[in-house]
């Protein structure tokens, strides 16, 4: 998240991918820097253990939530 708004408040666009049990967190630390509406991408969690196939549909439904959000 950090790393995120960091390129966005440095006008370069970025897309924060989070996993679902990460969402408050990530809305947390978007709110203590100063960006509490900043959007990004949820996917199910887990990441690390999933095969390339289930890692597909995860980076598939990041790229739909992705596109518009680059887009402003």
């Amino acid at each position: 998240m950090h790393d995120g708004i960091s390129f966005e408040q440095l006008g370069k666009p970025a897309l924060v991918i989070c996993t679902h049990p990460f969402e408050k967190t990530g809305r947390n630390i978007a709110r203590a820097l100063g960006l509490a509406d900043y959007p990004f991408a949820m996917v199910d969690h887990p990441i690390g253990s999933r095969t390339l196939d289930e890692l597909r549909v995860r980076a598939e439904d990041a790229y739909r939530q992705g596109v518009p959000i680059l887009r402003g």
